[in-house]
């Protein structure tokens, strides 16, 4: 129930934020459910024991496919809802954590935080890959009416 809680949290973070970035008001549903179904998979790996860039990886791989479907059916760039279902992932704690301790001069701490920022920021781009890396009729689900009628 809490992952599902989780979920419905990030639906709204990620309406939110699609707002904030101009997204067309008929696709903020798209763009919530894109964001939620990447939430609710990193957040199911992390309950399991994963590591939080195996996770981060898992959740962009299904925010990076349902943005692909949704934009080839609602006739989008995919960055509308890819941008914007991401946003949940993004590791902006580890980014702050990381300056944070640069600041202090506590430089075991930085590389700590700024490591794992980078792995988590690697996870994210090798999940957006293997997606784009797919061929397009994965995407397409016309069926195909020839007759082989003589």
């Amino acid at each position: 129930m809490d992952l599902l809680i989780e979920a419905l949290w990030a639906f709204l973070a990620t309406v939110a934020f699609s707002i904030m970035f101009n997204t067309p008001k008929k696709e903020l549903l798209y763009c919530g459910i894109a964001g939620a179904i990447g939430w609710f998979f990193y957040a199911l790996c992390m309950k399991i024991g994963l590591s939080s860039a195996f996770s981060n990886f898992w959740g962009t791989v299904f925010i990076a496919y349902f943005s692909r479907l949704f934009a080839i059916i609602r006739k989008n760039p995919i960055s509308v809802f890819l941008i914007s279902g991401i946003i949940t992932l993004v590791p902006g704690a580890g980014i702050y954590n990381t300056v944070f301790n640069i600041i202090m001069s506590d430089n075991k701490m930085a590389s700590f935080y700024g490591v794992e920022t980078v792995k988590i920021a690697c996870a994210i781009a090798f999940g957006i890959i293997v997606i784009l890396a797919l061929p397009q009729f994965m995407f397409t689900f016309k069926i195909n009416q020839k007759s082989n009628s003589k």
